[in-house]
């Protein structure tokens, strides 16, 4: 049986460079299909300014103060902080009170310092 390309290093340097010029064609046409892409979005605004949109009924929403702004009494919190703990396990909890940012960040520099390599 005779092969198109011997078993031999000039088969292999044949073989080498068809595979060279194919993956130079598959690459110039996966850049063609990007290029064309920016194109059928113009064309995709353009189809949507030209059909005639139905007019979206307007529903008046009640004003409402955003979740942030209300009140979650210390109880509750307590309470989920309970629940999360029974959940998690052997955590409990030290201390539950409003905290200014003082106390955070002295929080946050206690155990920053607690990775610190010991000499």
């Amino acid at each position: 049986m005779s092969s198109l390309i011997p078993d031999t290093l000039e088969g292999a340097l044949l073989l080498s460079l068809i595979d060279f010029f194919l993956s130079f064609v598959v690459i110039s046409f996966i850049g063609l299909v990007l290029s064309w892409f920016p194109l059928l979005n113009r064309v995709g605004t353009w189809v949507s300014h030209k059909r005639p949109s139905a007019p979206v009924p307007t529903k008046k929403v009640p004003a409402q103060a955003p979740i942030a702004d209300h009140e979650i009494p210390i109880e509750d919190v307590v309470s989920i902080a309970t629940a999360i703990a029974a959940m998690v396990g052997d955590h409990r909890i030290l201390h539950i009170e409003p905290h200014s940012a003082e106390w955070s960040t002295a929080g946050r520099v206690a155990h920053h310092h607690s990775h610190l390599p010991k000499h």
